[in-house]
């Protein structure tokens, strides 16, 4: 069976339908009975992408989630009765158009709704931007878009069998390598000034961390955010739902412990309680370390292979506050609906990661507050509002041991001083903290890192792995991969398309 892949670049038009008629084992010789084409590990918004592209270009796909329903990091919570709030990310990164079109997710559900203004404060002054006012921005969402034509170029590229003489040809740079020489301070002071370029760190920095000084911190900026507010969690709803009309299998609650082979090639995925689904391919969504490290034996990894995978750093520096409120706050409507940044500026995030590598909790974590059910009414009872804050810069491993209740309630003491600022005399209903360690042990993040790995020099573009990696039939399209830092569902998309360009050109 020919499969014919689609490039994201023509536009709206998706894949091929799904083909109908049988298909003969290309690995009938191993004496492996195979019953899919394709695994996929992870049901968050790039394992389900991957998915739908895989089962509507007529592979047979299966889904795994450990969790009882999909979703991944843009699950929602209901932290007290009636309240409700997106646990772990706000507002993802924007989901390409042509992917959004492609599998039209508007129809579907799956309605982003992105802010339509941001606000940083600071004691007696404010500044106030609206979506598509800043010319900067405009500037870095090409840059973005370039970028993702170049990973879709690389996993539409089948890499040779051989070469000649031994060498590779040399690939031609990426779009934006200027990044990784430039420190993200330096590149805002001369697009903006003043209070805007502060304001523009915080949007780059928020719930990460780096100093913002330090040659090629400047790369921040080409890691998109403010994608839009997927309403009441709709858009793994809407995946889950595309990918199963296409023919896809989600099994939630199903845990993978190994990446079984036969002969050097994948023959399926091992779940913890036993079973294995067998699988010529496979595709997974954890990051870098937990897909090579975890998933594979320590003596099935070259010696190469696995320091590259050790010497791959991780940055997790998010926490955040679920509070709800009795009473909405009194402010203008469109102020509400966006992120509000509080006295962001680059020296405070300079401070806020030394305190992340010395293990200490920042004394004033930078914070942005959202008010997410000004955006999503359902998330809140009438009148009512729930509110997320997210602090910046919070180690995963404190120097003086693990996270404790006091350090909890210190980092519940520092947001609930955030929100006082912005919002004095709100009354606080209820409120949940969601440490480091919640980040690592809910969503199997490597230290707790939403990125997939620190955003630096040496380990951003080329320097990432995937969506191809080593060991054949398996791919990368979860954060850790290049792509998968240029947007929601992208990284699953750009895993998904080269494993139909290399089934095309006959590899395995």
């Amino acid at each position: 069976m020919a499969v014919r892949a689609v490039s994201l670049a023509l536009g709206p038009q998706g894949p091929d339908d799904r083909a109908r008629g049988g298909f003969r084992p290309c690995w009938a010789w191993l004496g492996v009975g195979v019953r899919y084409d394709a695994c996929v590990i992870g049901s968050g918004a790039d394992g389900l992408t991957a998915a739908a592209w895989l089962a509507r270009a007529g592979l047979a796909t299966r889904v795994i989630e450990r969790e009882s329903v999909p979703g991944g990091r843009l699950a929602f919570r209901e932290f007290h009765p009636g309240f409700r709030a997106p646990a772990f990310v706000d507002e993802p990164a924007p989901v390409p158009d042509a992917l959004f079109h492609a599998f039209d997710l508007a129809r579907a559900g799956a309605i982003l709704v992105p802010a339509p203004t941001s606000l940083a404060v600071w004691p007696g002054r404010a500044h106030f931007m609206r979506r598509g006012e800043t010319a900067f921005l405009a500037k870095m969402q090409l840059r973005v878009a370039a970028l993702r034509a170049r990973a879709e170029a690389e996993a539409a590229r089948v890499p040779p069998r051989w070469t000649l003489l031994g060498k590779r040809e040399p690939t031609p740079p990426w779009p934006s390598g200027d990044l990784c020489t430039e420190s993200l301070d330096g590149v805002l002071r001369r697009h903006a000034s003043g209070d805007e370029a502060a304001h523009l760190l915080a949007q780059a920095l928020c719930g990460r961390t780096a100093d913002p000084f330090l040659a090629g911190s400047a790369l921040h900026l080409a890691v998109p955010s403010g994608g839009g507010v997927a309403m009441s969690g709709r858009l793994p709803q809407a995946l889950a739902g595309i990918a199963r009309d296409a023919g896809a299998e989600i099994s939630c609650g199903l845990e993978a412990i190994e990446v079984a082979r036969v002969k050097g090639r994948i023959a399926g995925v091992t779940m913890a309680d036993g079973s294995v689904i067998e699988a010529r391919a496979v595709i997974s969504t954890l990051d870098l370390k937990r897909t090579l490290l975890s998933l594979f034996r320590w003596n099935e990894l070259s010696g190469d292979l696995a320091q590259q995978v050790n010497q791959f750093r991780f940055a997790g520096g998010t926490a955040r506050l679920l509070v709800a409120l009795e009473h909405l706050p009194g402010c203008q409507r469109d102020a509400l609906r966006g992120p509000i940044h509080l006295a962001p500026s680059a020296e405070g995030f300079a401070e806020a990661n030394a305190a992340w590598r010395a293990g200490t909790i920042p004394p004033h974590p930078p914070a942005t507050i959202r008010v997410v059910s000004a955006s999503d009414p359902g998330l809140a009872p009438r009148g009512a509002a729930s509110v997320a804050v997210t602090l910046s810069g919070i180690a995963l491993r404190p120097f003086d041991g693990a996270w404790t209740h006091d350090k909890r309630e210190a980092l519940r003491t520092a947001a609930l001083a955030a929100l006082d600022a912005v919002f004095p005399g709100a009354k606080v209903l209820a409120s949940e903290v969601i440490a480091p360690p919640d980040f690592e042990e809910s969503l199997g993040l490597t230290g707790g890192d939403l990125w997939g790995g620190e955003i630096a020099p040496d380990q951003m573009f080329a320097a990432r792995m995937g969506p191809r990696t080593p060991i054949a039939g398996l791919y990368l399209g979860g954060p850790s991969s290049a792509a998968g830092v240029l947007g929601a569902c992208f990284g699953g998309f750009v895993a998904a398309r080269a494993l139909l360009a290399d089934r095309e050109a006959g590899r395995p």
